[in-house]
């Protein structure tokens, strides 16, 4: 399993300072949403600049011009770019089309989406890099479970639906809850606030990373 951290924090000297702190545990660094809305795709370049060794997510969360928009955030260097999975089967393909010829991967993140089913089998013959099962952040408190209660399920759906496409799983996700997920074996776990409201990030991802290794 990879850790993917969830950088939202919009100030740029502070979204990088939490990354320089978080590098040596994690897998994928997230470039999120609010820090792309707040910088501009620049954040992005500058985080591949500085992070060279780690996978640089742009959270862009791309519901339309999948092409345009995939290809921008793959042309300031990210490895893997976001599509809503509500979008537009052409949005998703023409996003996976800018992916493959960056050499890069999308992640179709399902918040909000509510037939996994019909999802699943309308993407199957594009095979997406990545599946992100994704509790918004406004319904999922840090350490809550409640919202974990169909995520086998729903990653049931995307392994027999997709078996090539890597499933990572987002909302909320902490050490009080993450025992919820690990029998799932998702490839990826994405934390963000339990990581960045510690006393201690680093610390915390390192002991995020060591639930992860046990198993």
């Amino acid at each position: 399993m990879e850790l993917q951290f969830a950088n939202d924090v919009i100030v740029k000297d502070e979204f990088l300072s939490f990354a320089r702190k978080v590098r040596p545990f994690i897998d994928i660094l997230e470039v999120g949403t609010p820090v792309i809305m707040e910088n501009g795709m620049s954040i992005v370049e500058e985080a591949r600049e500085e992070f060279k060794d780690c996978l640089i997510l742009a959270d862009t969360k791309i519901v339309d011009a999948g092409y345009l928009e995939a290809k921008m955030a793959f042309d300031r260097g990210a490895s893997i770019v976001t599509v809503l999975a509500v979008a537009s089967l052409k949005t998703i393909s023409q996003s996976i089309r800018a992916a493959n010829e960056a050499g890069g991967a999308i992640m179709l993140d399902t918040i909000e989406l509510s037939d996994f089913e019909e999802f699943a089998a309308r993407v199957s013959p594009l095979s997406p890099g990545y599946v992100c099962l994704h509790t918004p952040a406004d319904v999922s408190g840090v350490g809550e479970t409640f919202h974990m209660a169909d995520y086998t399920r729903k990653i049931g759906i995307i392994r027999r639906l997709l078996p090539r496409t890597k499933v990572a799983i987002a909302g909320g996700i902490s050490l009080a809850n993450i025992h919820y997920l690990l029998p799932l074996k998702p490839d990826v776990i994405v934390s963000g606030r339990a990581i960045c409201e510690a006393t201690d990030p680093a610390d915390m991802a390192s002991r995020i990373v060591d639930r992860l290794a046990m198993r």
